[in-house]
């Protein structure tokens, strides 16, 4: 067999299997990204009923009836993700985690942009939502959050703000979970920068240019 033979042979065999790691790769991360703080905000939800249990037996039911959904909303996005497909809508997951929020006490506004924008820009938008707002229920005793969606100079700028956030300094490696969200949004064109804003914010914000 000649060298270009072996060569044509090599790459018919590797190439299947970078797809298989391709596609596992980004299964991975689409079950991290979409579900992962879903999951954490039904955990949250089921924490905060079982301690309205006794003493407060409606707010216990409706926030076991909020899991539930959640669950539901689980999955069939776990569907989608097997099936590659997972579009998501801005408005919805800002309502949602703008509700999620609030059960939890946090006071939460939230600005939608003035235009409507692509689904796959939605999507990636959506996941980013969810992850930040995951991380300021689970890193931060946050009183009042922010969750903004605006156009401007040609660009999508959303901004996740919120106090409460830990006098200690952030380790300069990011978590998983932004490491894996920054590497949506670089793939989506955008940028991801996060940081603390003394003496108790912080602010998450991506930027994408609208085309």
């Amino acid at each position: 067999m000649s060298e270009a033979t072996e060569t044509t042979a090599t790459a018919v065999v590797t190439d299947p299997r970078r797809i298989v790691v391709r596609e596992r790769i980004r299964f991975a991360r689409d079950l991290h990204d979409l579900l992962g703080p879903r999951l954490s905000a039904i955990t949250l939800q089921c924490e905060l009923a079982r301690r309205h249990l006794d003493g407060r037996p409606d707010t216990a039911r409706d926030q076991l009836a909020q899991a539930l959904s959640g669950l539901r909303g689980i999955l069939e996005e776990a569907r989608r993700v097997a099936h590659g497909y997972h579009c998501l809508s801005l408005e919805t997951e800002l309502a949602s985690n703008r509700d999620l929020l609030r059960s939890a006490g946090v006071e939460t506004e939230v600005t939608l942009p003035d235009t409507a924008l692509p689904a796959p820009l939605q999507t990636v938008l959506a996941t980013t939502v969810r992850e930040a707002v995951a991380n300021v229920l689970t890193h931060s005793r946050a009183r009042r959050c922010h969750l903004a969606v605006e156009t401007v100079a040609g660009a999508v700028r959303l901004t996740v703000t919120n106090d409460g956030a830990p006098r200690t300094t952030p380790p300069t490696t990011p978590g998983l979970g932004l490491r894996s969200l920054t590497e949506r949004v670089t793939a989506a064109g955008g940028t991801l920068t996060h940081t603390h804003l003394p003496p108790s914010h912080y602010l998450l914000e991506a930027r994408f240019p609208l085309r």
